[in-house]
């Protein structure tokens, strides 16, 4: 073996920890289920929610991740909108107050946050 590869192994056994963990058969099975869900393999995604909690990132499948980004386009569309009606408004001289039409945006927003919230802990 080469010195630089060597190294390299060397390098990576001091910063990665392998750890093993014995499982029942059912929880294994599940284990399984849930990785074939987020098609990953069991030991990707038990890493990945092991990753997700030390973060203390809320664990959330691979569906209700991608209805999420979908509400955050139609917000962030919602926002562009706001801010057309406020340079329109301010065109014609026609005041709009914007920060009413912000502060509901933002309420819509915390709600959506709180619903993940809830969902994750479950």
């Amino acid at each position: 073996m080469d010195d630089k590869r060597r190294e390299y192994l060397r390098s990576y056994q001091e910063l990665r920890k392998r750890i093993s963990v014995s499982l029942s058969e059912a929880d294994y099975k599940k284990i399984q289920y849930l990785a074939s869900r987020e098609q990953l393999k069991p030991t990707s995604y038990i890493s990945q929610v092991v990753q997700e909690k030390l973060g203390k990132n809320p664990h959330l499948p691979r569906e209700l991740k991608q209805e999420l980004s979908a509400l955050k386009f139609l917000i962030r569309n919602i926002a562009n909108n706001i801010n057309q009606i406020t340079h329109r408004s301010h065109t014609l001289q026609v005041m709009v107050d914007e920060r009413d039409l912000l502060m509901e945006l933002k309420k819509l927003e915390d709600s959506v946050s709180a619903y993940v919230s809830k969902e994750a802990t479950r």
